[in-house]
């Protein structure tokens, strides 16, 4: 299990007309950074990556489970803190992305920084 906390939240970051977010460690250039939620991971993420298809996932008081992982997620999200947590419908499998985490209840979560956000 990973243990992230939001740190800091774009300009540009939540849309009330897309249901995504996305997520970038404290290295994310400025652009990135408008867009994004800054997480601090609070423990080790490649020595505690174990998610998959049916990993919960919790941010804030709010739970998920995954119902599609994207081949690029653990590389990204253990290297530069990245991921897309997408909150709608799973589309057909050629619209797939390979970083994106597709979670349901399909229910976008109240953020603001000091979220805790538990991977798994």
């Amino acid at each position: 299990m990973i243990k992230s906390k939001v740190v800091a939240i774009g300009a540009e970051a939540i849309s009330k007309s897309e249901p995504i977010l996305i997520l970038f460690d404290e290295t994310a250039s400025d652009r990135l950074k408008e867009v994004s939620l800054i997480q601090r991971f609070e423990n080790d993420a490649v020595a505690n990556y174990d998610l998959k298809v049916g990993s919960p996932i919790k941010i804030g008081e709010q739970e998920y489970q995954v119902k599609y992982l994207g081949g690029l997620v653990k590389s990204n999200l253990t290297s530069i803190g990245h991921t897309v947590l997408n909150f709608k419908e799973l589309p057909a499998k050629e619209h797939l992305q390979d970083n994106v985490l597709y979670l349901e209840p399909h229910v976008m979560p109240v953020v603001t920084e000091g979220t805790e956000i538990i991977y798994g």
